[in-house]
């Protein structure tokens, strides 16, 4: 158990659990704010103090405090990992949306505009012209290129690469290193 609850709370009273709660009062609601406005649509004030009790009726119900040790984490981290757990079960209990951000689908952009885009003169063959088109204008994968070019994959690849370089030489960009796709 950890000293600074042993020394204060060698056997829990009333009072001596309220005098715990309202020193780490601050810290609980802390968590509970941040997690609940970060992750749910609708969230309010009211639900933040709602958490907060649950919290409290938590640890007093099942005795954690008794259960704590300062071996296994710090009284902040033991507080966080129950505050967060109280705050998820209470918005999945309510049925509150949860927004993940990785799950909303990319904005699409709309059909009727076309992004046209000369190429500089005499910078790319022809070749390498009809294989950048394809894949970044016309959202084809290497091997849907080659199928149509009658070539295969790997040199679609190759020319990609090549009308790349020349473009990155040609802008000056060859030393800036960019993912693409």
């Amino acid at each position: 158990m950890n000293t600074y609850i042993e020394q204060k709370y060698e056997y829990i009273s009333e009072k001596e659990m309220s005098c715990f709660f309202n020193e780490n009062i601050n810290f609980i609601k802390n968590v509970v704010s941040k997690f609940i406005f970060s992750k749910y649509v609708g969230a309010n004030k009211n639900d933040v103090d709602e958490v907060c009790q649950e919290v409290a009726v938590k640890i007093i119900k099942n005795d954690y405090i008794a259960k704590y040790s300062s071996e296994k984490s710090s009284i902040n981290t033991w507080l966080y990992i129950i505050s967060r757990s109280v705050a998820v079960d209470y918005m999945r209990k309510n049925n509150r949306i949860y927004i993940n951000v990785d799950d909303l689908d990319q904005i699409s952009e709309p059909e009727n505009e076309k992004i046209d885009f000369n190429f500089p003169e005499d910078i790319l063959s022809k070749r390498q012209k009809e294989v950048v088109r394809m894949i970044f204008w016309g959202d084809l994968k290497a091997v849907e290129v080659a199928e149509q070019l009658g070539i295969t994959s790997r040199t679609v690849r190759c020319i990609k690469h090549q009308a790349i370089q020349k473009l990155r030489r040609h802008f000056s960009a060859a030393s800036e290193r960019r993912v693409v796709s």
